[in-house]
């Protein structure tokens, strides 16, 4: 082994060291009483006390269950919209030659630099207005409005590296421009779609300022559901992670079960010309 890849081992043990132990302390202290945890936050369990787990989800105050349900069907429609519009987007953009296509690109990509909590305000009059707010729907919207912006960006650098050789094939076959998109190049652009599912749904998953302010009661989502046990089961440590490991475990788990797609989405345009 040479010096330089020793060097780099070295430096991906310490950062997964890191980033991970924080989450194995959370996972652990799960699993622990109130009492080891007042004699030792950094000891082990001393075996696997799931009574925490089902504090959480007898929550007398809310219900796990919807609130995986609630996030499930919040996350899910808005990154299926999200894959089918920016992929359709993207490619118009990488593709076809209409009037003002730079600018209406720049604008798109404009987006990225709004502050998203300033418009908490305006949308929950506006979800208040349609008759959506306090409902899972009301969540939809402002997800894919402001997830497009990043998604379109990363798969029309996508699009513009594909050789165009199948697109024409498929025109020579009769495919319209409809057709070579869905036929051809939607298929092909896998990695790419997978960067940005995975992407936007960890966030989505993850997000409690539009999930407070436009949800509530039965159509709560996860996160504030952890945030109903953190405030009340307050200094019950081992509560309060276990509300914790619960939200967290589906995005490690969809991130992991795909993260080799990621590092191809978001390099497939990096050598185009």
């Amino acid at each position: 082994m040479s010096v330089r890849t020793a060097v780099r081992l070295s430096i991906a043990v310490a950062l997964a060291v890191l980033f991970g132990y924080p989450l194995l302390w959370m996972g652990l202290t799960s699993l622990k009483t109130q009492a080891e945890v007042e004699a030792s936050g950094w000891s082990p369990p001393s075996g696997f006390h799931t009574g925490n787990y089902e504090k959480v989800f007898r929550f007398e105050e809310g219900d796990f269950a919807r609130y995986y349900l609630n996030s499930a069907a919040a996350c899910g429609a808005s990154v299926l919209i999200v894959c089918l519009a920016a992929s359709a987007a993207a490619y118009a953009f990488a593709r076809m030659r209409f009037r003002g296509k730079e600018a209406l690109f720049l604008l798109l990509l404009g987006g990225m630099m709004i502050p998203v909590h300033v418009t908490l305000v305006p949308l929950y009059t506006l979800m208040d207005w349609l008759g959506l707010r306090g409902t899972v729907p009301a969540l939809v919207g402002p997800y894919v409005a402001f997830a497009l912006p990043i998604s379109v960006f990363i798969l029309r650098a996508f699009f513009e590296a594909l050789p165009r050789d199948m697109e024409d094939a498929a025109r020579l076959d009769g495919c319209g421009v409809f057709g070579a998109f869905w036929r051809v190049a939607l298929p092909l652009s896998a990695p790419a779609l997978a960067t940005v599912f995975i992407l936007n749904f960890v966030n989505m998953w993850n997000e409690f300022a539009f999930a407070l302010v436009l949800t509530g009661g039965g159509s709560a989502t996860l996160p504030v559901g952890i945030w109903h046990v953190s405030s009340n089961f307050g200094t019950d440590i081992p509560a309060v992670t276990a509300g914790l490991t619960v939200g967290v475990v589906p995005g490690l788990v969809v991130y992991f079960v795909a993260q080799r797609h990621i590092v191809r989405g978001m390099t497939a345009g990096a050598l185009s010309g």
